[in-house]
Order: structure tokens, then sequence, then C-alpha cells
């Protein structure tokens, strides 16, 4: 033993002198002889006492190679002798420490005895000294020290000969377990295709070129950024194969993307590559409320969609989107410019999606298709006839009819007649006891004026249907309309006279009379006979605020405008992708819709009730069309927002939008013989040339970063340089700001680690005799050190500050003894006292 201050010893003397006298005396003699001895222990601690000895027990750093160049079996054996090595640890320390490019913790599933690879760039290396450096690093002081490496010695990072060095001149020996590596597979892979750039959210190809000597299932296991996201099952043909996977990813930026292709029999071959992904951009027009859209928009945020809303075209610039959206829009309303440019843009790989709704119109005075109907899938039906119609509106103005129910007719006919075209005839009979026409059978040219004329109308006297109902079919026969149509209004109970002889004529006519009861105190089955027997429509309704709804529908549906409103089932017409996974079988009923007519060569993959299109698709040049002639909110699709297929269905139409072909490309290539990236920019035919280049940087591996100067080479062409020597792995080219003509765009330059096969059975021999290891050990000998120790220190000062603490414990007891102890125990004390 050994003390750090002996001098400190001399002080002993001042306590033990203390407590002669205290004892001579006779004064609490146990209390005494406790703070005395409490007193010299803290003497002896400050005085470091310590005992040099020899110890044998052993820490072990278990460096397993999880790198991509160790096959499943080596990772397996590699697994069973680490967990053997930690089973017969016993009183000796062991750690596992799983490495790549650099060292990692093991996972809480690797803890259970199975080794993984490392994921990411992480395991597309081999850094050997990196390795030991951190085993020797890792091991407590005073234990016999000892590395076991499991590697296939195939290193290309670092240097292993520094920490050799190292390690020897520390007298660590390294133990090495030898792995085989990774078999030269069959498979030979030629080529690997990625996308240059491609959507968050979209599905994007692979394509894949192997060649196989035989026939042979095969599976592709793909990584991105180093976690998996899928599993591919092909089968391989003797020769030549092209494979094509889909991936999705949500990340936008320059990715990395890793594979691996596994055969059994044949191998396996890996590779890498980025691709860069952008948010797709949604322009969304729509005139609708606020907030009747919510559920589309919702689709549109869950499909990581960057949506700007507007409600006019006016001094939007399209080139900034990838999908334009025209929600329930009058068509005719944009202007033929705008028109023009919305051809030329889907020409050039835009996608539009034009969604129906009462507010679209057909044009009859137009002779000649526009940019915009050239672009659509389909075109916009006319009415089903292109010459007037006839609706006849007979509103009960009696007195019950006061309050509510009249302002709810007048706005109810006030709608209808703001429906109707130029070329229709319109009249409004009212009646109570008689009859007078408010509005006498017209066209309906001066809207203005017939609107008056029915917001004149005031309540007043009873009920008398039957002679208003014969005296607007005696003035609508005559009238030159292809249909002729009336709606009777009225919330009382009258005779019902010739009311229904007068129905089935009308019927043979080509007259069709609707009738619409309000409240409970109608003749129901009058009402529905006159409609039954004249193929019209009979509605009642308790609560009047429906009744410009049902009014206008009727009107509509029978007088053959291009928005038709009834319940409509979907027919699927042709299994498109786009209708994967929606369950069109399950879909609810429509409430209406818009009538169009789908191109001669477009797609109509929905249809209603096989007669008219609901969805139509087409490819225009660069770009795709589609047309919905139903809704997307609440009126039409009412049910369909609550549908479990909504969403699936509108986002992969979305989907199918997004363009194929970028405005402007960006490439990056090596230069082997200067070590640089060069990074090269294609303006696109739309596409302004910039007044400035923005700052652009170079991001890589191991905090590279450096700036790219680019700078002009042509017209519509930039390019520029950074070097980047030997480092390999993933490169992302950004500039500071977004920029449509400067996209991210990303390079990856492969490890050797994705190429390399077998092991390096010389260097992994060097390791093990140059620290004094051994080669291919036993597993059970990893702890086996015969007559080897290593010098220990044991420090006693933390034991001796401890017995003082005891010490003024026992004797701060011993003087607050009464109230404490039990009593027996008072009793002996003040005894020994």
């Amino acid at each position: 033993m050994t003390l750090e201050r002996w001098w400190v010893l001399l002080l002993i003397v001042v306590p033990a002198g203390w407590w002669y006298l205290e004892w001579t005396r006779g004064r609490q003699r146990l209390a005494t002889t406790l703070k005395a001895l409490a007193i010299i222990s803290i003497l002896l601690a400050l005085a470091e006492p310590k005992v040099n000895s020899e110890e044998s027990k052993v820490a072990v750093s278990v460096l397993v190679d999880t790198s991509a160049s160790v096959s499943e079996q080596d990772l397996a054996q590699a697994s069973s002798i680490a967990s053997r090595i930690v089973g017969d640890k016993g009183r000796n320390w062991v750690k596992v420490i799983p490495f790549g490019s650099n060292t990692r913790p093991v996972t809480e599933a690797e803890e259970k005895g199975k080794l993984g690879y490392t994921a990411g760039a992480a395991g597309r290396g081999t850094d050997l000294e990196a390795a030991l450096r951190e085993g020797m690093a890792a091991m407590p002081a005073g234990l016999v020290p000892r590395i076991a490496l499991l590697s296939d010695g195939k290193e290309n990072k670092g240097s292993v000969t520094r920490a050799l060095w190292q390690a020897q001149q520390l007298g660590v020996p390294v133990d090495v377990y030898p792995m085989a590596g990774r078999p030269k597979p069959a498979l030979r892979l030629e080529s690997v295709s990625f996308p240059a750039q491609a959507f968050a959210g979209d599905r994007f190809p692979i394509e894949i070129a192997l060649e196989a000597p035989r026939a042979a299932a095969a599976s592709i296991d793909l990584t991105a950024e180093g976690k998996a996201i899928g599993a591919n099952a092909v089968q391989l043909q003797a020769g030549r194969n092209r494979v094509r996977v889909q991936v999705a990813l949500n990340t936008p930026g320059a990715i990395d993307v890793a594979g691996v292709v596994k055969s059994e029999g044949l191998g396996d071959v890996r590779f890498a590559q980025s691709v860069a992904l952008r948010l797709p951009k949604a322009l969304f027009v729509t005139q609708d409320p606020a907030g009747s859209e919510k559920d589309f928009m919702d689709v549109l945020s869950a499909g990581r969609f960057d949506v700007t809303t507007t409600s006019t075209l006016d001094g939007q610039k399209l080139d900034d989107f990838q999908i334009l959206i025209l929600n329930n829009l009058d068509l005719e309303a944009i202007s033929l410019e705008r028109k023009d440019r919305v051809e030329q843009w889907v020409k050039q790989g835009g996608g539009l999606l034009v969604i129906g709704g009462e507010r679209n119109t057909f044009n009859e005075a137009k002779k000649i298709e526009d940019a915009l109907d050239r672009a659509m899938s389909a075109k916009l039906a006319p009415p089903r006839s292109p010459e007037g119609t006839c609706v006849t509106l007979i509103v009960d103005k009696s007195s019950s009819m006061e309050g509510r129910k009249m302002e709810l007719a007048r706005v109810a006919s006030i709608g209808v007649v703001e429906n109707l075209r130029a070329v229709d005839f319109v009249g409004v009979l009212i009646f109570d006891n008689s009859f007078q026409w408010a509005v006498p059978i017209r066209k309906a040219e001066d809207r203005t004026l017939i609107k008056r004329l029915v917001a004149g109308i005031t309540p007043d006297g009873g009920t008398q249907i039957a002679p208003a109902l014969t005296e607007a079919f005696r003035r609508t026969v005559p009238v030159k309309a292809t249909y002729k149509h009336i709606v009777l209004l009225t919330d009382g109970i009258s005779e019902e006279g010739d009311s229904i002889a007068l129905a089935k004529e009308a019927a043979t006519q080509s007259i069709t009379i609707s009738t619409v009861g309000l409240g409970q105190d109608v003749n129901r089955a009058y009402l529905e006979k006159i409609a039954a027997f004249s193929k019209g429509k009979s509605y009642f309704l308790n609560d009047p605020s429906g009744l410009e709804q049902i009014l206008l529908k009727d009107v509509m549906e029978f007088t053959g405008s291009t928005a038709i409103e009834k319940a409509i089932t979907p027919v699927v017409e042709r299994q498109a992708e786009i209708l994967e996974g929606v369950g069109m079988e399950s879909a609810p009923a429509l409430r209406g819709y818009t009538k169009f007519i789908a191109k001669p060569t477009a797609e109509t993959i929905l249809s209603i009730d096989q007669r008219d299109p609901l969805l139509t698709r087409w490819q225009y040049g660069l770009g795709r069309s589609v047309v919905f002639a139903s809704d997307a909110k609440s009126r039409w699709a009412e049910s369909w927002v609550s549908w479990k297929g909504f969403d699936r269905f509108w986002g992969n139409v979305l989907r199918d939008l997004l363009p194929h072909s970028q405005a402007g490309e960006a490439s990056t290539v090596f230069d082997a013989a200067t070590g640089d990236l060069v990074v090269t920019y294609r303006l696109g035919r739309n596409l302004e040339e910039p007044k400035k280049i923005p700052a652009i940087f170079a991001l890589g591996p191991g905090d590279f970063r450096q700036p790219v100067e680019v700078t002009k080479a042509g017209e519509g062409l930039y390019r520029g340089r950074v070097r980047i020597g030997a480092t390999q792995g993933l490169f992302r080219v950004r500039p500071v700001e977004e920029s449509r003509v400067f996209p991210e765009v990303g390079y990856y330059r492969q490890e050797v680690e994705l190429a390399d096969y077998g092991s390096n059975e010389t260097l992994l021999r060097q390791i093990a005799g140059f620290t004094g290891g051994r080669y291919a050990p036993d597993a059970r000998q990893a702890f086996a050190n015969p007559g080897r120790t290593v010098p220990t220190v044991t420090r006693l000062w933390p034991g001796l500050l401890g017995l003082a603490v005891l010490l003024n414990l026992l004797e701060l007891v011993l003087r607050k003894w009464r109230g404490i102890l039990p009593q027996s125990w008072q009793k002996k004390l003040a005894f020994s006292h």
C-alpha cells in the first residue's frame, strides 16, 4: 500500500490526543470514540492510500462488420459468434459494436442476438480504422484489453494500418473471425434507370436491366435514406431481363434510393442512385362559396399538393403549376386569350381537370370550338333540343300562401327564369278562386321584366286548381317548342274537376306536368295522379326552404338543360388504373351532373347509365385532360364526400394528371478526369431566361458543402462545376431559394462496397499477426488470456470517507437517542454511558 500524502497522517495526533483527554475524564466515552474515529478516517482518506495489484479480468470489444459487402450467411454466423461471446463473459466485460463506414450502437431488435445490416450510406462502406479505434476507446481501464474483429477485410475507407500501430502500442491484441464476404453473383446488373425528377407522393418507375444465366425467381428490395420502402417479387428468364418497379416517396428533395436484387442460387446485386422529388403544384380555380369544397381540398392536402386557390385565371402564370383544376365554372366566361394559354400549357405537359357543376352553360351562338374545347376530353352538350322549350308555372297565390311560402315561391320562379335561354318560352299563371296571367307565355328574352312581374305576386283568396290547370294547358298546346312542361305549385286542397282527363291528354300532346305540394294540407293522391298520367313528377315538401332547388331541378330535367339534377349511378366502362383501390362497386349515387359529349378518341372510364359520360380522359400533346361531369362537393356529390373511396378516387385522378416530362431539365455527371461534379440546366420552351442566377450549393457526405459556380453556356443552357475528388455517396445540388429554372438535383457516386465480392484474407491475417491476436479462434476462447494480467490500482479513500460518514451518523444517534431508539436500547446505552 502507498500513500499520496503521507504527511497528512501526522495530523492524526490531534484527534487521538483529544480522545485520550476525554476518556481519562470519563466523559461520554463511546460518543467521543466514534467522533475521533470519524476524524481519523477523514484524515486517512485525505492521505489517499492505494493498493497496487494485478488484474486478470478481460474486456472484449466485439467489432462486427455489418456493411453491404458481407453476405446474409456471414451476418448470421457473426451474430451467432457475438452472442456466444456475450453469453460466456462471466465476470469479464464485453460490448458488441456493429460498423460499416462508421460505428453505430446496437438496436433494440439486435440486442436479442440477430444483427442486421447498417442502413443507408453508412452501410455502403467499410472503415476498419474507425471500428478499431472505437473498440479500444470503449473498453474500461484496469482490465485486460482484447478485440474480437468479425469482418471480410474489405476496407475502402480510413487506414487500418494507423489503428493497428495504436493497438500494438497499447498492447491490445485483435482476434480475427474471418467472414467469407459476398460471393460473386451469377446475375449481372447492366443498368438502372431512375427519373431525373419526380413528385413527392407520386409513384415513379425504376427500370432495371439484368442478365441471368437461367430462369429463376427473384426479389427486389428497395430502401430510401436507409428505410425499407418495399419489396417486389419478379420472375427472371434466361438472358436479358428488363424489370420495372414502382416507388412512391413523400419527402421532397434529392433522395438516396438503394436496392438489392436477390435470387436463390444466383446471388445478389446491389445498386444505388439519387432522385429529386418536388412537391406538385396545383392551381384550383373555383367560384363556389368558401368551405364548400373542403373535402376535395383535404384530398389535395393529403396528397402533398402545394395548392393555390383563386376565383379566376386572370393574372395566373400557368408555368408555375403542374395541374389546373377548373371547378364548377362557366367555361364560356373565360377569355379566348386565357383559353389559348391553357391549351398550350396542356400540350407542353400540364394536367387539366374540369369538374362539372350547375354553372356550366352551353353557348348556342358558338359555332367553332375554342382552344379550351380542343384541350378537354369532352365538350359540353347542348340541351336536349337546340330549339326553344316552354315552361309554364302555375303558382297558388291563395291567402294560405302568405308570408314565407309566397316569398320562396317567387324566388323559385325567378330562379327558373334565370336558367332559361333566350329562345325558351316562359309563362307564370297565378290562381286563387280564379286565375290570371302574371306573365303571359312569351320568350325569356327580357328576364328583367319577367322577374319584376313575378316579384309583384301577392297572396289572396281561396284555392281552385282545376280551372287554372286547364287554362295553362290550353295556352301551352299551341306554343311551338320541342319540350313543353307545366309545373303546378300549391299548398291547398281543391276539387279535382276534369284534371285527370286533362293530364292524360297532356301526355298525348307531349306536355309534361309536375306537381309540387307544400305542407300537409294538400290532396296528395290528386297531385300524384296528375304528374303520373302526364309523365311528370310529383314533389311534397313540409319545409318550403327546399322549394327553389326542387323547382329548378325539375325544370332542368324536363326541358333538356345541360345541368341535370337527378339520382344517377356511375357505371364502370373501363377498368383503368385510376380506379385501382377505389371500390367503385360501393360508390353511392350522385344527385346530378352536367351533360357532356366525350371526344371520339377519349377514354370514357365512368358513364351515367351507359349513356352520358361521367369521367373521361385523354392525352393532349405532352399533357393530359380529365373531365368529371358531376361535382366534388356536397350538392351533387353529397353522398360521395363521406364515401370511403372519395379520397382514393380523386387522389388517383390527380396523380394521373401529373406531367411525365419536365418543363426544365437538370442533370449531373461526374468528370473522372478532373474529379468535378458537373451540373447542367436546360430550360423548357416556356421558361424565361433568369435575370439573375441564384446562389447554388453542393451538399454531400461528411459535411461536404461547396458553392457551385453556374454560368450561361448557351441559349437556355446553364452549366456549373464543383470539385468532389474521391468522395463517394449522395450529393445534392440545390439553390438557396427554390427556383423553377434551377431545381434541386442529386447525384449518387456509388461506393465500391456495392460491387465488392469475396474477402481480403491477407489483410485479416496481418491484423491478427501484427497485434498478437489469433486468427479464426473458437468463440469460447474469446476471454482466454493465460498468465496475462494488467497492473491495477485500488484506491481506498472512497471507503474511508464512507466509514467517516457512518461513524458520524452513529455518534449523532447516540447523542439524540432519546425518543428515537426502542426503550430496551435506551436502557443499555444509558448503562454503558
